[in-house]
């Protein structure tokens, strides 16, 4: 009798146990689960305020973007299209004005252009940060493919930005981009630049619309010049100078 109590109070207890370890268990695996789930949530909920924020600051980005896009957008569709340019034989009369150059002194444009030399003509301004530092930079290529031959020419830059291009500012921009003595950098009146451009059909009413042209003219022309539009680059540019030459 003792034995079958005990094997019964023995027994009953590990049924208990059983069925506390099975109500146990249950409870830590639905609080593993609540746990689970909240944890989750919470972390969902932080990375959804996260990007809700990340979002906000990329849409403010992109409005400063598309701003800046905006202003430079001309510029930006011709970078893209680089090397690709129309040219054509233009006539030109060239304004009886004066600017100033380089180093402040006063230069008419007649006598700049009038056919002692072959010249190479561009428009730019000293502030441009896409277009004119690569037409710059082309015209430094074409005098040193030139090399001694440089001297037969004359090159000149005229901003489109005279009230805010000093002297002293080309004369800085010449010097970063190696100008040679046969380059020659032109600013001055805003009146007298903008006789200029309108003379070559160059004006494009504001700077930021300001469109990449090169003009060339043979030595002995008067008022005929090769208008090449678009990103030419330094050995297109010598391909037009040089037919120029060969014809005359």
């Amino acid at each position: 009798m003792k034995k079958t109590i005990i094997t019964h109070v023995i027994r009953k207890p590990g049924k208990t146990m059983t069925v506390l370890c099975q109500l146990a268990g249950m409870l830590v695996f639905g609080l593993c689960i609540g746990i689970g789930v909240a944890i989750p949530s919470a972390v969902a909920e932080e990375q959804s305020e996260h990007s809700m924020h990340d979002m906000s600051d990329m849409k403010d980005m992109d409005g400063m973007d598309g701003m800046e896009h905006m202003d430079h957008s001309k510029h930006m569709q011709s970078m893209a299209k680089r090397g690709a340019y129309t040219s054509s034989s233009m006539y030109y009369v060239v304004p009886d004005v004066k600017l100033v150059d380089e180093n402040g002194k006063t230069v008419s444009m007649r006598e700049l252009t009038d056919g002692q030399s072959p010249v190479m003509l561009n428009f730019i301004f000293t502030t441009c940060t896409t277009i004119c530092p690569v037409m710059t930079s082309t015209f430094h290529q074409v005098q040193e493919k030139l090399g001694k031959n440089r001297k037969e020419l004359r090159m000149v830059s005229i901003s489109i930005d005279p009230e805010n291009d000093t002297p002293n500012k080309l004369k800085e921009y010449a010097a970063k981009n190696m100008a040679g003595t046969q380059w020659t950098f032109l600013t001055g009146s805003l009146e007298n630049s903008l006789a200029v451009q309108k003379a070559f059909g160059a004006f494009a009413g504001e700077k930021m619309n300001h469109k990449p042209v090169t003009f060339i003219k043979a030595k002995g022309s008067d008022n005929q010049w090769v208008r090449m539009e678009g990103l030419a680059e330094a050995g297109q540019i010598l391909n037009e100078y040089d037919k120029l030459a060969m014809n005359k």
